[in-house]
């Protein structure tokens, strides 16, 4: 029993220490008026230089608009980042925000659509109502009036543009084959920690017995993420019953 008491805690431990930063749901601004980014801040310490950019496309062919900023998000005292709303076509809820940093280029977090709207508060649908696979989440494709004031996305950002091939889930809001811990366009989140609780938690039992480690590694392969990016029930279940499982053997 003080096995798995142990590893349970140990893994909620883990899982609250290695948070990346959470990009929050953006507000509608008007074209020349302030477009205000936030987050929850990072508490590993790695998104010291995270590079915002403002995205449109749907969650299969994400399309970089311009490069706004890079900024440290690890400060629970700034979590905020504010920037003239640039001037759009078309002014609808088609745009959203990237967060991305070079440590690991392949690990990218992103806000809700959001709305740049017209100067004088003037707004149009999105062009689609739905995703490529049918899901029900509002998209279309966007630009600056004028490109050539567009900033390049960072150099090691790579499969993104009009022909890019990022994937997403079925709700448009989280992970796609670049990383598990990604968190997609259509819903603020946070990032997963299913794996790394999982992986501390089978550690713990290893201490109890060596076996214990491999039987919870294996039962816990297959974290999942639900539309949020936060772990879904089919990945809790996962986690619990390998961490259960850890705790078993570890007293037997």
């Amino acid at each position: 029993m003080f096995a798995l008491t142990s590893a349970f805690v140990l893994a909620a431990l883990a899982s609250k220490a290695l948070a990346d930063p959470s990009p929050l749901t953006p507000t509608t601004s008007n074209v020349g008026g302030d477009c205000v980014i936030s987050w929850s801040a990072d508490t590993t310490g790695k998104w010291t230089q995270t590079n915002i950019q403002l995205m449109t496309g749907d969650n299969w062919n994400m399309v970089p608009i311009t490069t706004i900023a890079t900024v440290d998000t690890t400060s629970a005292a700034a979590t905020t980042y504010t920037w003239t709303c640039p001037d759009v076509t078309p002014n609808a809820p088609i745009y959203f925000y990237q967060f991305s940093h070079a440590t690991e280029p392949t690990k990218l977090l992103w806000t809700t659509r959001f709305t740049i709207a017209g100067a004088d508060g003037s707004t149009v649908a999105a062009e689609n109502q739905t995703q490529p696979d049918g899901t029900n989440v509002p998209w279309g494709t966007g630009a600056l009036t004028d490109p050539s004031t567009a900033k390049a996305a960072p150099s090691y950002i790579t499969g993104q543009g009009p022909a890019g091939a990022s994937s997403a889930s079925a709700t448009g809001s989280a992970s796609g084959s670049m990383s598990m811990s990604m968190s997609m366009p259509s819903s603020a989140s946070s990032v997963s920690s299913a794996t790394k609780l999982v992986t501390s938690a089978a550690a713990a039992a290893t201490a109890a017995k060596s076996s214990a480690s491999a039987s919870a590694s294996a039962a816990a392969a297959k974290p999942s993420t639900n539309g949020s990016g936060r772990v879904s029930a089919q990945g809790m279940a996962y986690a619990v019953g390998a961490v259960a499982a850890a705790g078993i053997l570890a007293l037997a």
